[in-house]
């Protein structure tokens, strides 16, 4: 009995290292779906696990900072995304921002930052991955001269994150600066990370801002969905040019939009992770196209090639 005991300890613990070893490590409410009071009331709430200006390493300024976003219920899935505006403040241009760390709030804008604090659950996200790049969808509304910016930061340990600070303490990072025009339908964008070390990272820091930085332009807006992370899993497959390919999947659909400059005829292919064809297929571009498939659950890369253009984007079926 007692080495059948030992026998079935060591199986659960194998499988449990295997699954830890195979996870694929995710934000904590990517879809700001869940938001929660954060001392100022019921009418100023924050997405859970995301924090403000509101909720700075600095009491005295969260109570007099504005409020530059919102819960919104525009959503590209679900039934809520996250609305940031920029205002000017007593003479302050003041960008919404969010963070799954902390900001470290100043009266002098070039003074502030986003950081990682490790010794608190709450302003900290444990990672213990290499992510490719992270992946989410946008709607903006820019005043001229400004646009969005996405920072990513993959580190050990404390690091604060500002608009001038170098790359030689990170292990990888990635910035996305959205588009300067009006975006009036959800709009996928992709952050590729790039990596400075071999090992693996113990923290991802994430930083959304409505402007640009500093130097930003008040009336700005932006609106933000379903982030993810995306692996490569050991394929050796990388994206190219994802941003003119729309997937999405449910109910043993695969929704398919490419977009172009002409109504051209592509060929869509579907292969698993171990390079093996499971679905081919036809479409044309700018038109939106579902095809029905019957597959295990796992990650698949789709694969859209016309006139002499491929395009590959990594999906979850």
């Amino acid at each position: 009995m007692k080495y059948f005991l030992r026998l079935l300890l060591i199986f659960c613990t194998s499988l449990f290292w295997t699954a830890n070893l195979t996870a694929q490590y995710q934000f904590i409410n990517p879809g700001f779906e869940e938001w929660e009071e954060i001392g100022f009331g019921p009418n100023i709430l924050e997405p859970v696990e995301w924090s403000s200006i509101k909720s700075t390493d600095d009491p005295d300024l969260n109570n007099t900072a504005p409020v530059v976003w919102e819960k919104s219920d525009d959503a590209h899935t679900g039934n809520h995304s996250i609305h940031l505006f920029t205002l000017s403040i007593f003479g302050l241009k003041v960008p919404g921002t969010i963070t799954n760390g902390r900001i470290h709030s100043s009266m002098n804008p070039d003074s502030g930052y986003t950081y990682t604090d490790p010794d608190n659950a709450e302003w900290h996200t444990h990672l213990s991955a290499k992510p490719d790049s992270l992946v989410g969808w946008y709607k903006a509304r820019p005043e001229p001269g400004d646009y969005a910016k996405v920072k990513i930061v993959m580190h050990d340990g404390f690091i604060a994150v500002s608009e001038n600070q170098d790359t030689s303490a990170y292990i990888g990072s990635g910035t996305k600066y959205l588009s300067g025009e009006t975006v009036n339908e959800w709009k996928r964008f992709s952050v590729p990370i790039k990596y400075y070390k071999t090992e693996k990272p113990e923290f991802i820091l994430i930083t959304i801002s409505s402007s640009k930085g500093t130097e930003a332009t008040p009336g700005t807006e932006l609106w933000v969905d379903d982030l993810k992370l995306i692996y490569n899993n050991g394929t050796g497959i990388t994206e190219k040019n994802p941003d003119n390919l729309t997937l999405f999947s449910a109910d043993n659909k695969l929704n398919v939009l490419v977009t172009g400059e002409k109504n051209e005829k592509f060929i869509l292919r579907v292969y698993d992770i171990n390079g093996k064809l499971h679905l081919q297929n036809s479409g044309r571009v700018n038109q939106k196209k579902s095809y029905f498939y019957n597959l295990p659950t796992g990650i698949y890369v789709v694969s859209v090639s016309y006139n002499n253009k491929v395009l590959t984007k990594k999906i979850n079926l």
